[in-house]
């Protein structure tokens, strides 16, 4: 139930930003991010033509790569720069960002998991994103794959395996980003 209403406030939060940045800024992107051992939601906001902070919140069932890590509920920032290939509506996309939340590890119902202790734990950490996007010209649809690499400092510091491989389908409020612009407004 904490999960759930958590997940409502930050939506309304995301929402509520999005309107207000959809008139500030080219383009926001809101969306969902599905992974191999779970997913979450997405919001990209454009304050450049080529840079965006991407907000994450992903939950993980913690079974991916045949291994049991442990569910997790994160909520990830991070700080894009888009590449815009000779095709605008491709580009390429990579940055820094940082993540917090809970991480159920080793959790099996036994209280241990293979000689480690289990239980939920506080996590904080640093990613890293590289991924590709594309932009439909006609609609206001991005979809994208990246690779989301992150490190975490709880107990014993690791390697976080939640969530690292993930493809987004996001709608663009403000969409003109797969646009050619003109020679005259690209001086102006």
């Amino acid at each position: 139930m904490k999960r759930k209403l958590i997940l409502i406030i930050l939506l309304i939060m995301l929402i509520g930003v999005s309107i207000v940045n959809a008139q500030m800024v080219s383009a926001v992107g809101l969306g969902v991010r599905a992974t191999p051992d779970g997913g979450g939601l997405t919001g990209k906001f454009f304050f450049s033509r080529n840079w965006a902070i991407e907000g994450q919140l992903n939950a993980s069932g913690g079974t991916t790569y045949m291994n049991y890590d442990g569910p997790s509920m994160t909520m990830v920032s991070l700080l894009e720069y888009h590449i815009i290939l000779p095709d605008p509506s491709w580009r390429i996309f990579f940055g820094p960002g940082m993540h917090f939340g809970n991480w159920d590890r080793y959790n099996d119902g036994s209280g241990y998991f293979d000689g480690h202790y289990s239980g939920t734990q506080g996590i904080f950490g640093v990613d890293a994103i590289g991924g590709v996007e594309y932009v439909f010209k006609s609609i206001p649809i991005g979809l994208s794959a990246d690779m989301k690499p992150a490190y975490n400092f709880a107990k014993d510091a690791t390697f976080f395996p939640n969530n690292f491989f993930g493809v987004s389908a996001r709608y663009y409020v403000g969409h003109t980003m797969a646009r050619k612009r003109s020679p005259v407004a690209a001086h102006s």
